[in-house]
């Protein structure tokens, strides 16, 4: 867990950990990257591709913010064929987690599957940031690391990740002006523009604020109060519920909440004490019923 101060919290949350904000935003991000489907000769020329990315990821600053524990995250390539000279298709699975006050468990905070990335790696030539330009290998780099910061950020103090969620969006306006894949408004299929967009609609101010109850307020007092801690997780669930009746159901931020959080509810709520809640989760969530079905089965054995 993150803690650097502790501070009396009014809602009876003093022995949780409030993160204090000081210099230099760090992550801490395992790169793996599989090129198999790739001919023998493009695998030797992607040979350094996850070194260098890895090395990009991590040794630069995002932020003017730090926490005393890095934000822990994946990203994991998998290159499907080479387009051109230098020039590769790719998807890509981005997850982070963060630890839980007073437990062993990591929570899952984000998992996304970037379905459609095309990119441009020229082997020994180094990969540079440059936030005003857009570059089809680190542009999308830079995104996904801002949208995880972003993410955690929220889970921590109500949409505190805004920032790091307002620079993604400067780069998504950059990528979609440039025409490559992935950046355009498209129905039924994954979009970063799309995602960001919603991140900062206020119709989805809701879903951020939950982020938070349903960590910082939820799963981090489990430890402390129970009670307290499933309330508050069961608040958030209903708040997003709630934004979920009323918003485009091909929206992209509830579908990665629960996506991201399914396992863990289902794993979570077999130390409650009504398993009425799996029901409540299979109605909210049906796109997971079979889990939350087999849990409740479990926990009334």
């Amino acid at each position: 867990m993150r803690i650097v101060l502790c501070v009396v919290f009014s809602l009876s949350l003093s022995a949780l950990p409030f993160p204090f904000l000081a210099t230099a935003q760090e992550v801490d991000c395992t790169i793996q990257v599989n090129y198999e489907s790739v001919a023998t000769t493009n695998k030797e020329l992607l040979r350094d591709f996850a070194a260098d990315v890895s090395a990009y990821v991590n040794n630069y600053n995002w932020g003017t913010h730090t926490l005393d524990e890095k934000v822990k995250c994946t990203m994991n390539i998998f290159v499907q064929s080479v387009i051109g000279d230098n020039r590769y298709s790719a998807q890509m699975f981005v997850g982070s987690q963060r630890s839980t006050y007073g437990t062993e468990r990591n929570s899952a905070v984000v998992r996304l599957f970037d379905e459609s990335w095309d990119f441009t790696y020229v082997q020994h030539r180094p990969i540079n940031h440059n936030p005003s330009t857009f570059h089809d290998l680190a542009s999308v780099l830079d995104f996904y690391v801002y949208v995880i910061l972003g993410f955690d950020f929220d889970t921590y103090e109500d949409r505190a990740g805004t920032p790091f969620f307002q620079k993604a969006a400067d780069i998504a306006n950059l990528g979609r002006s440039s025409g490559q894949k992935g950046w355009q408004l498209t129905t039924g299929s994954y979009s970063r523009t799309q995602l960001i967009e919603e991140l900062l609609s206020p119709k989805f101010t809701t879903v951020r604020s939950a982020m938070y109850t349903y960590h910082f307020a939820g799963l981090d007092s489990l430890a402390v109060s129970p009670a307290r801690g499933f309330a508050n997780i069961l608040q958030a669930l209903n708040i997003v519920g709630k934004t979920k009746k009323q918003v485009d159901p091909r929206n992209l931020v509830i579908k990665a909440f629960f996506d991201t959080k399914y396992l863990e509810l289902a794993d979570v709520f077999m130390g409650y004490n009504d398993t009425s809640v799996y029901i409540k989760l299979a109605a909210i969530d049906p796109s997971h019923r079979n889990t939350y079905e087999e849990y409740r089965a479990k926990k009334s054995r």
